[in-house]
């Protein structure tokens, strides 16, 4: 199968490229920058496309060159550069999008599989559990645009047969992430004590945010896209990681019994910050069987393993 995917140098997007790869599948990664180095040990066994969703008709060359059979869309512009820029953001993930579905659409794509994200909640989830038919009505413009994919991709669905599935992804756990968010403690809790350099998390100890390690992430966006369409009911999914969800305080437990010269320290704001974000996967659970692999010790351990091998 010809597959391409966006955002394909990303955290998540490689780790796809990577595991199709193995499968001998023919594999395509589009690129915003020349930031390859997650693709090192593959960038001999894919197609590389120079891509910038921002830059109108570049989505229509890029789908009319590939003509892919299947379409891995993670390109985006994430919460953080986008709250410093939101016209930028609109740019690449509503128009951007706009465009890069109607050109797979042209192009007899048969697949799109979509990452979305718990962003598109925000307001009013009560501070509990979080399911698939939790109201949406996400506070940062990264939100508003995926929940405007998840509704124009699901009527693309319905209107011209573009088998388009969606995940929402928690915070997403590995080693290498420069881009600040609330939840993006998750990852630097592990990784700067391994590179052995102190860290002070934003959060209260008590903080509980869904997680799942990044590989599990890729690993679900395969087993969705490969999931029989009469399975396919909700469209769009909430995925979570290892359950109980840990608390940032557990997670530090975790690092200093394999880092016992870890520094860290909780210093959370005087204004308020997310203290609770659970998730209810039942949906994914029950119509395609996912299922993470990634306890909370064992997404620890990845990310020391990779930072000291790095």
């Amino acid at each position: 199968m010809r597959t391409l995917i966006t955002g394909g140098t990303g955290f998540i997007g490689a780790e796809i490229a990577r595991m199709l790869v193995n499968d001998d599948e023919e594999v395509h990664v589009a690129h915003r920058s020349g930031n390859l180095g997650r693709l090192d040990d593959i960038s001999d066994k894919v197609h590389l496309h120079q891509f910038d969703l921002s830059d109108p008709g570049g989505a229509s060359s890029l789908l009319n060159e590939v003509a892919p059979e299947r379409l891995f869309h993670f390109g985006a512009i994430l919460t953080a550069p986008g709250e410093d820029d939101p016209q930028a953001l609109l740019k690449a993930n509503a128009l951007g999008f706009i465009e890069t579905i109607e050109a797979a659409r042209l192009a007899g794509t048969q697949q799109m599989i979509f990452a979305s994200s718990i962003g598109t909640y925000g307001r009013d989830t009560g501070g509990g559990v979080i399911s698939d038919l939790t109201l949406q009505r996400p506070s940062s413009v990264y939100g508003v645009t995926k929940v405007f994919g998840e509704n124009l991709g699901s009527y693309y669905r319905q209107k011209y047969g573009l088998d388009f599935r969606g995940l929402r992804y928690p915070s997403i756990v590995g080693p290498g992430v420069t881009t600040w968010s609330v939840a993006q403690y998750t990852s630097w809790i592990i990784e700067k004590p391994a590179l052995g350099e102190s860290f002070e998390a934003w959060v209260p100890e008590d903080a509980r945010i869904a997680i799942l390690h990044y590989k599990d992430a890729a690993r679900a966006a395969i087993e969705l896209s490969s999931a029989p369409m009469e399975a396919i009911e909700s469209v769009n999914y909430l995925v979570d990681g290892v359950k109980p969800t840990p608390t940032a305080g557990e997670l530090a437990d975790l690092v200093r019994l394999r880092v016992p010269e870890a520094d860290i320290k909780f210093v959370p704001p005087d204004g308020a910050v997310p203290t609770s974000l659970l998730i209810d996967d039942a949906a994914a659970r029950s119509e395609w069987g996912w299922l993470p692999s990634f306890s909370a010790e064992g997404m620890v351990d990845a990310v020391i393993d990779e930072v000291a091998d790095a």
